[in-house]
């Protein structure tokens, strides 16, 4: 069992994270209705499932761990950005002194912190056995399976026409495919990692992106590929201008508008009708946090969205509000978090994490949280694909990055 697991816990967490352990088998509804759906999941304490995997991985891990230090302490640029990753779960924690509700952001932390070390931990493994590739392709496989399961059951498609499969929405399967071409692109372009029936599975994967109709897994594989044409120096730039401008938008320049500007003037830069209807829940949520002045420290990790009570100004019967489980936009989900100066020192942990990627198909794969946090809130996001995709590629990059450097001296 043991040795199972170190080889296959990356595949266990893959299918966990795209939804595979708990299929949405039924046939599918609507945006609003899974938004409520996702807003009473989080008020309940989670799936038995979740408790069990997740607490028995970690606890897995943090025993290897404990009887092998060799492994860790072999790699100091792992065990820095292990560390960074987990000061963010301590900003977390802090941030409890002052929610309104400290024993679910405790609790919601403490999950985040499990998550970090769990797939951290499980890429590290996998690593030394050399199957993370494998894991990838079972994946695959596995995902497909199921999407075949939903065409015969006659459940695959919403009736506006889009591919949904096993998922709650288009978007979440346009997700899932998105991470399974960008991981199997990487391993096969970058990596040289020779799976057999790749090219295949990439394919497939991109039909399913395809009729899944989600336009911002589309648009962020595009910009992948266009990124993968322009060299080094430009790569990095390109992705650390768009990364700064966006905490800029989001977090800088609300906060400097609440201390010293007009909110009215904020309020009218998006309009209401933005990237459907989400410039009206970012108009709201930044008027919330202006109104209650919680622009300093914010509302506490996880305190805010999945309550046993609504928010102020989304408790409206007569308004789509009320069906709103989520900022739709991580930036600004972090503000409300923590407020502007701890989510300016977390934005600065992931930009210093994202310098141990030195790959340039890895960092290029960079695009895909930086640009899916604009939309929704991916980031630091319970058991989201984007997030564990993110800490995926700077685990496998610090890890490289330590053997080659152990190579190099051992020459």
């Amino acid at each position: 069992m043991s040795v199972f697991l170190e080889r296959y816990s990356l595949l266990l967490i893959l299918l966990f994270c795209m939804g595979l352990m708990e299929p949405q088998l039924a046939a599918k509804i609507s945006l609003v209705d899974t938004d409520l759906d996702v807003q009473i999941a989080d008020i309940s304490s989670g799936s038995m499932l979740k408790q069990v995997l997740w607490g028995g991985l970690f606890l897995f891990f943090l025993a290897k761990h404990c009887l092998n230090t060799r492994l860790i302490l072999q790699g100091p640029g792992f065990q820095l950005a292990l560390l960074l990753l987990l000061l963010v779960c301590l900003v977390f924690f802090i941030s409890a002194l002052w929610s309104s509700y400290p024993a679910l952001s405790i609790k919601r932390t403490i999950f985040q912190l499990i998550f970090v070390f769990t797939v951290m931990s499980a890429t590290l493994y996998c690593y030394q056995h050399g199957l993370i590739g494998k894991n990838i392709k079972y994946a695959a496989y596995s995902a497909f399976f199921m999407l075949a399961v939903t065409v015969v059951l006659g459940t695959a498609f919403h009736p506006s026409g889009d591919m949904v499969g096993y998922a709650k929405g288009k978007n979440a399967l346009g997700m899932n495919m998105l991470c399974l071409v960008l991981m199997l692109t990487l391993f096969y372009k970058s990596v040289n990692e020779k799976l057999r029936n790749t090219s295949y599975l990439i394919a497939i994967a991109l039909v399913v992106l395809l009729l899944s109709q989600s336009k911002t897994s589309m648009f962020i594989l595009l910009l992948f590929a266009l990124l993968t044409l322009l060299p080094s120096f430009a790569l990095r730039l390109v992705m650390a201008s768009l990364f700064v401008s966006f905490v800029t938008l989001f977090i800088i320049f609300p906060s400097y508008m609440h201390y010293f500007g007009s909110m009215d003037t904020l309020l009218g830069i998006v309009d209401d009708e933005t990237l459907t209807g989400r410039g009206f829940i970012w108009n709201t949520l930044y008027y919330d946090l202006h109104y209650f002045d919680k622009f300093g420290l914010g509302y506490g990790y996880g305190s805010y969205f999945g309550l046993p009570e609504l928010p102020y100004f989304f408790d409206n019967r007569f308004s789509f509000l009320r069906f709103i489980s989520s900022t739709h936009n991580g930036y600004l989900d972090m503000l409300l978090h923590v407020g502007t100066l701890l989510a300016l020192c977390v934005m600065c942990v992931f930009f210093k994490l994202a310098n141990y990627i030195k790959d340039k198909y890895f960092f290029a794969a960079l695009i895909l949280p930086v640009v899916h946090n604009f939309t929704e809130s991916s980031v630091v996001k319970d058991d989201s694909m984007v997030w564990f995709f993110m800490i995926f590629i700077i685990s496998y990059s610090c890890i490289k990055g330590d053997c080659n450097a152990k190579n190099r001296l051992a020459g």
